[in-house]
């Protein structure tokens, strides 16, 4: 059997995946997006096998969900919606274990090792990096979708299923929280 070639459009591998049911369709979706979704998973649970466990749960999730999923609408954006509702589930779970409290006083788990995921540079959280991991989660999303995926208010607000306002208010609240921690410095 030929290999598909690498860089072909999502939906057509997704077709042609659907149709045959060979794997061979759905990896490159798999390698295309791994390194997007685990900056994303990593940068809300600041950890980096929760992020890894995330995105590999997330990856079986779509692939088994694929027929869910709406051609001619955005993958990435579906797939990275799925990684989403991966870490507040975790999130979730790992509430009742974990107070706010310890999370501020312990040790962060957030290092430039686990941001460099195969050797990424693409997002540099430099100095922000600590202010971040202070941030509510639901803050934190808002920051990284908005500034490090450079994604417009449109695409979040339909990606988190939040109305325009809320995340004018989110991302006002984040920011005004980032400045203040900046200034403490």
């Amino acid at each position: 059997m030929k290999k598909y070639k690498e860089g072909g459009l999502d939906d057509e591998l997704i077709e042609k995946y659907i149709a045959s049911g060979h794997s061979q369709y759905f990896e490159p979706l798999v390698e295309r997006y791994e390194k997007y979704a685990y900056i994303y998973a990593y940068s809300l649970l600041n950890n980096q096998f929760d992020a890894q466990d995330v995105v590999a749960e997330s990856f079986i999730k779509a692939f088994t969900k694929i027929k869910q999923y709406r051609l001619g609408s955005n993958f990435k954006n579906w797939f990275l919606k799925i990684v989403h509702n991966g870490c507040f589930d975790l999130l979730r779970k790992k509430k009742t274990m974990i107070s706010l409290d310890d999370i501020e006083n312990s040790e962060s788990f957030y290092n430039d090792a686990a941001l460099s995921y195969n050797n990424i540079d693409s997002l540099d959280f430099g100095e922000m990096k600590k202010h971040l991991e202070c941030l509510p989660h639901e803050l934190r999303g808002v920051v990284i979708l908005r500034f490090y995926y450079d994604w417009d208010y449109k695409t979040i607000c339909e990606f988190l299923k939040i109305p325009m306002g809320t995340l004018s208010s989110r991302l006002n609240r984040a920011c005004s929280k980032l400045k203040n921690m900046m200034k403490e410095e």
